[in-house]
């Protein structure tokens, strides 16, 4: 069976569960998030004490994946900050979710997390890890970016939805640069 995944990733707090979930009632594709998968099945091989994370065993986690996704006719969501596990030519389209850093911050400052957790993520926002290791898994070609700061969930909806039927060409990779938005702004030293 040809797989068909769109790949949700960005780092955490950019609402890709969210989206997901809306992607997945607008589309009527079966959605999954990665670490919710990990954590139900108990698809891990032990625990980040430093992160206070799971550490996904990928030898269990990629087939079960493949049996969703096979489960579902053979199209699938898949969320997760992690996301560029999917391989290749299972994967339709990868949209990263993007949230200025400053917003980042206050989301996660709202979730509980310790400032060093927020700090993490907020530089992996900045540099852009997200969007790295997905160009890094699947090639610029299949690769769009969505700024979810000032967004509410319907319109990053909608832009998901043309990211998938219309290629989403204005959603192209390198329209998002952190780094020298905080510097013009001149707040890049607090992060660093």
């Amino acid at each position: 069976m040809d797989l068909q995944v769109i790949v949700l990733s960005g780092t955490p707090g950019t609402g890709k569960t969210t989206l997901a979930k809306l992607l997945s009632q607008a589309t009527g594709i079966k959605n999954v998030g990665l670490s919710k998968l990990v954590e139900e099945k108990s698809l891990f091989s032990g625990i980040d004490k430093e992160r206070g994370s799971l550490i996904a065993d990928l030898n269990r986690l990629i087939p079960e994946v493949k049996r969703l996704a096979e489960e579902a006719g053979g199209e699938l969501i898949v969320e997760g900050h992690y996301a560029d596990v999917i391989p290749r030519e299972w994967v339709r389209k990868v949209i990263v979710l993007r949230t200025h850093p400053k917003e980042l911050e206050r989301r996660l400052r709202e979730k509980g997390w310790s400032h060093r957790k927020i700090m993490e993520n907020v530089q992996a926002e900045i540099i852009g890890v997200c969007t790295y290791d997905a160009v890094e898994a699947y090639g610029w070609a299949l690769v769009y970016e969505i700024d979810t700061t000032s967004k509410q969930p319907h319109e990053s909806l909608k832009e998901a939805l043309e990211i998938i039927s219309e290629g989403g060409e204005r959603y192209r990779v390198g329209r998002i640069d952190w780094l020298a938005q905080l510097e013009r702004e001149g707040v890049l030293d607090r992060y660093f």
